[in-house]
């Protein structure tokens, strides 16, 4: 379920593999926001570090939108219990957009505005999950 990427990484922080539900609504611009009729719309998370995440939806959201980001992640303890965090709201910027395939996309998307508890949130999850059994 969970991979981190090495090697030919550019990135600055540890991007991890997951397959888990974020929900997102469209902010600017309003042509896009009317074009999802302004709602919530569920899309799966294919990858996340502190500083943005990768997610398969079903629209074709452009470059440069503005996207308000929910999602719940968890923390594994010593013992191997899972425990789950307040769910984490940010903003974020539309990076890129990939046309997958089954009129799916691929957004990459770079958080925003974040508080530090959130930053918190990811940067445990990522590492909880990355430790060794």
């Amino acid at each position: 379920m969970f991979r981190i990427h090495w090697g030919n990484e550019r990135r600055r922080f540890q991007r991890l593999s997951v397959n888990l539900s974020v929900f997102y609504r469209v902010r600017t611009p309003l042509f896009v926001r009317l074009m999802v009729d302004d709602r919530e719309i569920e899309a799966i998370t294919i990858d996340i570090c502190e500083g943005g995440m990768a997610l398969l939806t079903d629209y074709n959201i452009p470059e440069q939108s503005v996207l308000m980001v929910k999602f719940i992640l968890f923390r594994f303890d010593r013992e191997g219990l899972v425990s789950f965090n307040d769910p984490v709201e940010v903003t974020a910027d539309v990076c890129s957009n990939t046309f997958v395939r089954d009129d799916r996309y691929r957004l990459g998307i770079c958080f925003r505005k974040m508080d530090q508890a959130n930053k918190s949130h990811i940067s445990d999850f990522v590492e909880s999950t990355l430790k060794p059994a």
